[in-house]
C-alpha cells in the first residue's frame, strides 16, 4: 500500500511539474532581453525633468479618456478640440520660448542629456516659429487643418481622423433595441443603451431624468419605425441624444460623426500578484472601477510631486485613497536599475552614452516591467508619465474632473481606434517583464519575444491569423455602472491593435524646488510660466 501511495504521489508530482517544464522550455532563454536598447530613459542621477515631446495639451477634461485594460497597458485618448488645434503651433513656440528664457536667465540649468536640443532642432526643421507667426492670417478652418497636419507629422501613428456615418451607427444601435425595452428599462439597461449610441466612446455612468425620458422616447420611436424612412425619422433625436450625453465633443457634419483624436498607449506595471483565469495565471488588477483623479493625502493636491528623490520629481497622479494615509496612483518606477549589474540586459544596453551632455555613459536606466510589479499603483515609464501630464489640462483644478477606468483582471480594453466601426483590443509592442529581488531588478519573467511574451501576458488566449496578426475570440470588455466595472459586450472575434512603443523625451535640469517643477509642466499658450519671486531667487543659486 505504501509503495502504491508513493507511486501515485510521484505521478501526481510529475503531472504538476511537466507543464511547468514544458512552459519553461517553450519560453526559450530567460537570461537576456532580445530587444535593441531603444526603451526607457538612461540617467546619471535623480533630477527633475520637463517634457520635450510634441503631444498636444487638452483644456477640457471631458475630452480625456484614460483606460487600463487587460494586457498591462494604459490608453490615453483625447478628442481634439478646435481651439486646441488652432493653438498647437503657438503652444509649441510658447513652451520653447519659456524654456529658452529661463535657461538664458540662469533659472533653468540643463543637465545630463540633450533632449531639449533635439526638441529645438525638430521645431526648426518644421519651421514652427514661422507657422505660429503666420497663423493669424489664415481662416480658422485652414489654421486648424494646417496644425492638425503638423501634429500628425510630429506624432506619427497617434493621430486618428474619425468619420462615422450617422445612419450606419444608428442602424447598428437600433438593432440592439428589444421590444421589452418599450415596456421597461432598469437603470443598468438604460446605461447600456446610452453608451452603445457611440460604442467604445461613451462611458456615461448615471442618467438624469431628462436624459432617461429622451432615451425612452427614442426607443419608442425605434420600435414604431419601419421601412426606408425609419432612419431618417430617427436621425434628429438620435444625434441630439448623442450630443447631450457626450457634451458635444463628437460633432456631426454632413450626416457623419467627424472628429480627430490623439491616442497614446503606454505599457504599465500593476500589482505584484497574479490571478487564475481559464486555468492560466494572468496579472491581477485589484481595484477595478471608475476612479477620479484625487488628492495625495500628504500634500492634498492631485498635481502631486513627491519629495522622495527616488521618483526624480516626476508627476504623481493619485486616483484612490487606501485608508487614511495610503493611496493608489499613476507614478514612475521607484527602484534603481544599473545596466552594468543587470544580468538580463544584453551588452549593448550596459554602456550607453547616446545624448549624454558630458559624453560619459549613463549609470542608471529607467526601464518599466510590464506586468506585476507594484504595491497597488500603476507604473509608467518616466518619459510616458511626463507626456501624460503634458496632455492633461494644465490647471490643477481641472485634473479632479479626469476619470481613470480600470478593468477587471480578465476584461479587455476594446476600442474602435480608427472609427471604421470594427473595434479592436488595445495593446502595445513592449516585451519586457522582470521581477525584483531586494529592491533590484532580478530576472525576466518571460522571454522577451513577441509570441512567448503574449502567451504569458494573455494567458494563452491570443491566436494569430495568416499574417501573424493577433486575434482574440470569445472575449468581453467592461462596462461601468456608477463606479463599478461590470461585464460588458461579448465579442466573437477581435484583432489585437499593437501600438508602437513611443520613445520617451524628457530633459533633465538642476533641481530648484517642487513649485518650480510643477509650474514648468503647465507651460503653454493657456498657461504662462509663473512662480513666486522667492522660487526664482533659489533658482539662480
Amino acid at each position: 500500500m505504501q509503495r502504491l501511495r508513493a507511486t501515485l504521489t510521484l505521478l501526481c508530482w510529475l503531472a504538476c511539474v511537466a507543464p511547468l517544464r514544458a512552459a519553461a522550455a517553450d519560453s526559450g532563454d530567460l537570461r537576456q532581453l532580445e530587444e535593441p536598447p531603444r526603451y526607457g530613459v538612461y540617467y546619471a542621477r535623480y533630477e527633475p525633468s520637463f517634457y520635450t515631446g510634441f503631444a498636444p495639451r487638452t483644456l477640457d477634461p471631458r475630452r480625456v479618456h484614460l483606460h487600463l485594460g487587460r494586457g498591462n497597458q494604459l490608453r490615453l485618448t483625447v478628442v481634439l478640440a478646435d481651439d486646441v488645434l488652432r493653438d498647437y503651433a503657438r503652444d509649441l513656440v510658447e513652451r520653447d520660448h519659456t524654456y529658452r528664457a529661463l535657461i538664458e536667465s540662469g533659472q533653468l540649468v540643463l543637465t545630463q542629456n540633450r533632449a531639449f536640443e533635439e526638441f529645438e532642432r525638430t521645431l526648426a526643421e518644421e519651421d514652427v516659429t514661422r507657422l505660429a507667426a503666420g497663423g493669424t492670417s489664415l481662416p480658422p478652418d485652414a489654421l486648424r487643418a494646417r496644425n492638425l497636419a503638423l501634429l500628425e507629422r510630429l506624432n506619427p501613428g497617434r493621430v486618428f481622423h474619425l468619420a462615422m456615418p450617422v445612419d450606419t451607427v444608428m442602424a447598428r444601435w437600433k438593432a440592439q433595441v428589444r421590444p421589452a425595452d418599450r415596456v421597461h428599462m432598469d437603470a443598468q439597461r438604460q446605461l447600456e443603451l446610452v453608451n452603445q449610441l457611440l460604442p467604445t466612446r461613451l462611458f456615461v455612468a448615471a442618467l438624469d431624468r431628462e436624459v432617461s425620458a429622451q432615451l425612452a422616447a427614442l426607443v419608442q420611436r425605434c420600435l414604431e419605425s419601419f421601412g426606408d424612412s425609419a432612419l431618417e425619422s430617427l436621425r434628429p433625436a438620435f444625434v441630439d441624444l448623442v450630443e447631450r450625453v457626450a457634451h458635444g465633443i463628437y460633432p456631426v457634419r454632413d450626416g457623419v460623426f467627424r472628429f480627430d483624436e490623439f491616442t497614446a498607449i503606454y505599457p504599465v506595471g500593476t500589482l505584484n500578484a497574479f490571478t487564475t483565469y481559464h486555468g492560466r495565471s494572468i496579472p491581477e488588477y485589484p481595484t477595478p472601477g471608475r476612479r477620479s483623479l484625487t488628492t495625495h493625502q500628504r500634500t492634498q493636491t492631485v498635481d502631486h510631486i513627491p519629495t522622495d528623490d527616488s521618483y526624480s520629481y516626476s508627476p504623481w497622479l493619485p486616483y484612490m485613497h487606501v485608508g487614511p494615509r495610503l493611496h493608489n496612483a499613476i507614478h514612475t518606477l521607484y527602484w534603481k536599475m544599473k545596466p552594468a549589474e543587470t544580468s538580463f540586459l544584453p551588452s549593448a544596453w550596459r554602456s550607453v552614452d547616446r545624448g549624454s551632455r558630458d559624453g560619459a555613459p549613463y549609470e542608471y536606466l529607467w526601464l518599466l516591467s510590464r506586468g506585476p510589479m507594484s504595491h497597488g499603483c500603476t507604473h509608467l515609464n518616466a518619459g510616458h508619465i511626463a507626456e501624460l501630464r503634458q496632455v492633461l489640462p494644465a490647471e490643477t483644478d481641472d485634473l479632479y474632473r479626469v476619470d481613470l477606468f480600470l478593468n477587471t483582471s480578465y476584461r479587455y480594453d476594446v476600442f474602435d481606434i480608427d472609427g471604421d466601426l470594427e473595434p479592436e483590443v488595445m495593446g502595445v509592442r513592449y516585451f519586457i517583464a522582470y521581477s525584483l529581488k531586494d529592491g533590484r531588478p532580478d530576472r525576466l519573467r518571460v522571454r522577451g519575444e513577441r509570441h512567448a511574451f503574449y502567451d504569458w501576458l494573455y494567458g494563452g488566449e491570443l491566436a494569430y491569423d495568416a499574417e501573424d496578426r493577433g486575434v482574440l475570440r470569445g472575449i468581453k470588455d467592461n462596462r461601468f455602472i456608477g463606479r463599478d466595472a461590470v461585464d460588458g459586450t461579448e465579442y466573437e472575434r477581435l484583432r489585437l491593435h499593437e501600438a508602437d512603443y513611443t520613445p520617451e523625451t524628457i530633459q533633465f535640469y538642476r533641481f530648484v524646488d517642487i513649485p518650480f517643477a510643477r509650474e514648468l509642466r503647465k507651460v503653454g499658450v493657456s498657461h504662462r510660466f509663473n512662480v513666486p519671486e522667492a522660487n526664482l531667487v533659489s533658482a539662480r543659486r
